[in-house]
């Protein structure tokens, strides 16, 4: 559509809470079926805002859904549940990880209108080697270890006489 995909939102409900999605936004849910790389459609919708409409269901609108792709099933931060009791020598700790889902929304649709996330523009040919340029540049410019000769590893013969004769060792030659 002609409205910009940024100025589009949605109110969708999942897992009893409530998030205000885009298309092109990646938001984390409680957690939901499928595997990484999968569909998911909210029917869910409680309102639409685009194309300088405000659509308001009563509880949600029949015509709308949010569709997106599920980048990825994970876990929260470790949280310590701690239960304590005064003077009774009484103390519980637990910790827990909740579960989420982490979904990349593509897509919101109001009956015949679709608004779509924008798509990243893919590098054409001349960007790739530019950027293969660059690296190689890079690397000329970097220091480079020198070779290490296998005799510098051993002391010279002189400087050994000369510490032979500085320890006070009588030597005859």
């Amino acid at each position: 559509m002609s409205t910009d995909p940024s100025d589009v939102y949605a109110v969708i409900r999942s897992g009893g809470k409530q998030y205000r999605v885009s298309p092109g936004q990646r938001l984390k849910l409680e957690r939901l079926d499928g595997a990484a790389g999968d569909r998911i459609t909210f029917s869910d919708v409680l309102l639409v805002s685009g194309g300088g409409e405000v659509a308001v269901g009563a509880p949600t609108v029949d015509s709308a859904s949010v569709s997106g792709e599920i980048v990825e099933q994970g876990r929260g931060r470790k949280i310590n549940v701690f239960k304590y009791k005064n003077k009774t020598r009484y103390r519980r700790l637990r910790g827990h990880r909740q579960l989420h889902t982490a979904v990349l929304v593509d897509e919101v649709s109001l009956g015949d209108q679709t608004w779509t996330a924008p798509v990243a523009d893919e590098p054409t040919e001349a960007e790739i080697e530019e950027v293969e340029a660059v690296e190689d540049e890079a690397a000329i410019d970097e220091p480079v270890a020198e070779a290490t000769d296998e005799t510098a590893d051993e002391p010279d013969e002189a400087s050994a006489e000369d510490t032979a004769d500085d320890s006070g060792e009588d030597t005859e030659e």
